[in-house]
């Protein structure tokens, strides 16, 4: 069953994005950012947490694709560093932020190794120069049940980065 803003009637079931329907996205989060300079904003921060789309594509729980945006940790990671690349071209990577909760459980969104998934996304956005990681600490248990201490996420997070 699917949400719909009729009362009584289904929604459109979830889908897997095309192809074509991604690059469309990257485009949509691009103007985005230009729309927010254009407004007066300082800059953006891209929201690559909480269960939203960003983090659908970066977990395995919620990364069922077969092509190059899913299955090992750099695909999974691919639309959200084409997301921070087109913002980055857009209004300069001096203004770009990004919030993820790696170690968090949102909705269906969870990876069963947030450690090396870190790991390789922060080294990529160190290749880019954003201005800074915005990092949700957990509250209560990750998916694989270890109780996680705030101090010890961003332990975890600091030794992925030279400093954003």
């Amino acid at each position: 069953m699917a949400w719909s803003t009729n009362p009584g009637q289904l929604g459109e079931l979830p889908r897997a994005l095309s192809l074509q329907e991604i690059s469309e996205e990257v485009k949509q989060y691009r103007q985005a950012a230009k729309n927010a300079l254009m407004a007066g904003f300082d800059g953006v921060e891209i929201h690559g947490a909480n269960g939203y789309l960003i983090d659908e594509f970066l977990c395995d729980s919620s990364n069922e694709r077969k092509d190059t945006y899913g299955g090992s940790i750099e695909n999974r990671c691919r639309f959200c560093l084409e997301v921070v690349d087109a913002c980055c071209q857009e209004i300069g990577s001096d203004r770009v932020g990004i919030r993820f909760s790696p170690f968090g459980a949102r909705q269906i969104a969870m990876d069963s190794n947030p450690q090396s998934q870190i790991e390789y996304l922060f080294s990529e956005l160190n290749k880019r120069g954003i201005a800074y990681v915005h990092v949700i600490e957990p509250r209560g248990r990750h998916r694989n049940r270890e109780v996680l201490q705030p101090d010890d996420v961003t332990e975890r997070c600091r030794s992925c980065t030279r400093g954003f």
